[in-house]
Order: structure tokens, then sequence, then C-alpha cells
């Protein structure tokens, strides 16, 4: 194998004679069994600058710049890909050389060169945006080679290229169950616990229905309204990392704020009708939890799904609200406050049939 690595190198290098000194060299695989892996190498990016790496020496003490020839992104395209048999693909990468620098000095005391080498990568993957930098491999080698012996340059970078990949495989093999970058599924765990009402807070719970002792604020005199409420819905939570699945816990809470409700004229059909208001946020929560459920959600971005989701059912609340007051004219028609009651009745059930066309009809 030397001799042949040194023949290819004395051809290019008398060629480079007739035209200028110059060394071109070329990554090998070095024919080892590829390893089965799931992933896949797309693409290699040569951002370098200049295309020589540097300046070695003959045997006679000449300089020759070395380089690629504009090959190398081709080249170690192909060794990685070379490493490993990809199967069932989670992955697909792209790599940047940034840079590829030999330097060599002469050792008279040795009659040899010594030689230092330097490498830097950066490791991406692929997606449906912008590559997402994983790692980078920074490393360098130093080697020491007879004056003869110029094919010891090329296997000194065969050899820093292989510790790329054996850093990368190694790197991957350690993050893909944790890192946020490689992760391929979300999982939505779903919390709507009945809450125990505090003072400033009342939160929705089918056994405890509104009373006026929850309105505390003292009434607008300016008003024309006898009662308002205010109701609304929420979510929060956190998210981690399981066994290369992100795990999305959700919170929903339905409440009232007895310090912004209030009263004028404490009685019972008025009361119905503010417990309606919240009845009609209770739903516009069941039916968020729906599409939650009903969600197929993408790592990169499905936190803005989670915020699209929560924010359409905040303004479907909202137009509940005012078709159930524009309706029912606040409660003063009580043929349309029946109905109404029967409809809100419905979907506290399940059942949004009637709701979902009068949502459609005012689209």
């Amino acid at each position: 194998m030397k001799n042949l690595l040194l023949a290819v190198i004395s051809m290019l290098i008398s060629l480079g004679n007739s035209m200028a000194q110059e060394v071109i060299l070329k990554l090998n695989s070095d024919g080892s069994s590829a390893q089965v892996r799931n992933y896949l190498f797309h693409e290699v990016i040569d951002s370098r600058v200049a295309q020589a790496i540097g300046q070695i020496y003959d045997s006679e003490r000449n300089k020759y710049n070395v380089s690629y020839k504009d090959k190398l992104a081709d080249q170690a395209l192909q060794f990685y890909n070379s490493k490993i048999s990809s199967r069932n693909i989670s992955y697909e990468l792209l790599v940047k050389i940034h840079n590829l620098d030999v330097k060599e000095i002469y050792q008279a005391d040795r009659k040899a060169y010594r030689g230092e080498i330097q490498l830097s990568l950066g490791f991406f993957l692929r997606g449906p945006n912008d590559p997402v930098h994983l790692v980078d491999f920074n490393s360098g080698l130093n080697y020491s080679r007879p004056t003869q012996e110029m094919y010891r340059v090329e296997a000194s970078i065969q050899r820093l290229f292989e510790n790329s990949w054996e850093y990368f495989d190694a790197w991957l093999s350690t993050q893909y169950k944790s890192n946020r970058a490689l992760v391929k599924k979300v999982r939505l765990q779903i919390a709507d616990p009945i809450r125990p009402s505090v003072k400033d807070t009342v939160f929705y719970d089918p056994a405890r229905p509104l009373t006026w002792e929850d309105f505390t604020e003292s009434p607008s005199p300016i008003s024309s309204f006898n009662a308002t409420i205010f109701s609304s819905l929420s979510i929060a939570g956190n998210a981690s990392i399981v066994d290369g699945e992100i795990v999305q816990h959700i919170e929903v809470k339905v409440y009232m704020l007895p310090g912004q409700s209030w009263v004028k004229d404490a009685n019972a059909y008025a009361n119905n009708h503010e417990q309606r208001h919240f009845d009609l946020t209770r739903i516009a929560a069941d039916r968020m939890i729906h599409r939650l459920e009903n969600l197929d959600l993408k790592p990169y971005l499905y936190e803005a799904k989670l915020n699209e989701v929560y924010l359409d059912a905040y303004r479907e609340m909202n137009r509940l609200q005012e078709f159930y007051d524009g309706q029912t004219r606040h409660g003063l028609d009580k043929e349309a406050q029946a109905r109404w009651n029967q409809m809100i009745t419905e979907a506290l059930s399940g059942n949004w049939e009637g709701l979902e066309e009068l949502l459609e009809k005012e689209n």
C-alpha cells in the first residue's frame, strides 16, 4: 500500500514539476467493514477560503503546495458514507470543513521532517429549515517522516478524518436519547384536574356551581348590565426528554376571578346566566384539549403549534361569549336564554354540534 501511494504521489510531483510544484492528495476509505447506522451523510461543504492546505518537502528539500484540487468535499462525503451502512435512516447529516492545515519543518539532526496537521469540522443535522448545529471536531496530529516518504502526509490526514468520524459516531451514540436536536417524536401529557377554589380564584368544578359570594367586586355605577363575570382559560407546562422523545406536560386551567366579577340584583335567573358564561369557557377548554390530543406534532415546530391551538381556543372562547350575550341580550331574552341553556348543556356533555354550526355560520 505504501509503495502504491508513493508511486501516485511521485507521479503527481513529476507532473507538478512540468507545470507548478504541487502535490494532489486523495481521501480514501481504509477498506474496513461498514458499521450499520441509522444516519446518512447527505452533504459535505468545504468552507475553507483557500484550497491549498500547506506545503511539504521532498528528499531534496524542494517545497510543494498540497491540496485536494477542489475535490475534498466530494471525497470526504464518500469517505464518511463508506464508514456506515445506513438502515432505517433517522438523521441526514451535513458536514462543514472549516479548516485543514499542514505545516512541516526540517529536522537536520534526524534528516527527517516533522509535521503538524490541524483539522476543524462541524457536524449538522439537516431538516426542513436551516441545518442545526450538533457538534464540532477540532483536532491535530503530529508526525515525523523520512525525507523520501511524502505519502505519510496523506496517511496522517486520512487518520484525522478517521478520528473525526469515530468522534462523531461516539458522540451521537450518547446523545440521541437526550439531545433536543435529535429528538424525533413529541408526546403530550395533558392534565386537567378539578382544583379546589381559593379566595382570589374559583376553578371550574361541575359539582360546584357559582354563587353570588364568588362575585366580590363592587358593581360599576355606570354600567347598564346587572352582572359581569371574568372567566378565562390557560395552559402551562414544561418539557422533558425521555428515551429520545419530547414529553410535553400541559396543565389546563379554567377559572373565574371574583375580584373582577360583580352583581347588582343577585337573583337566581341572573346567576344562571353568569354560570353559563363560565360553562362556555369550560367548553372552549374541552375543545382545545380535543385538538391537542389529535395533533401530529413535529419536534422542530411543536411549541409554535401548541401556542397556535391555545390562541385559537382563546379566540373561540371570546366569540362564544359574544354570541351568547348578543343572542340572549345579556339574558333579557328569556326564550333565547332557554335555547342557549340547552345548547350549552349538550356541549358540556361533548355534543358540540349546535355551537359548531353557530361558529361556522358566523365566520
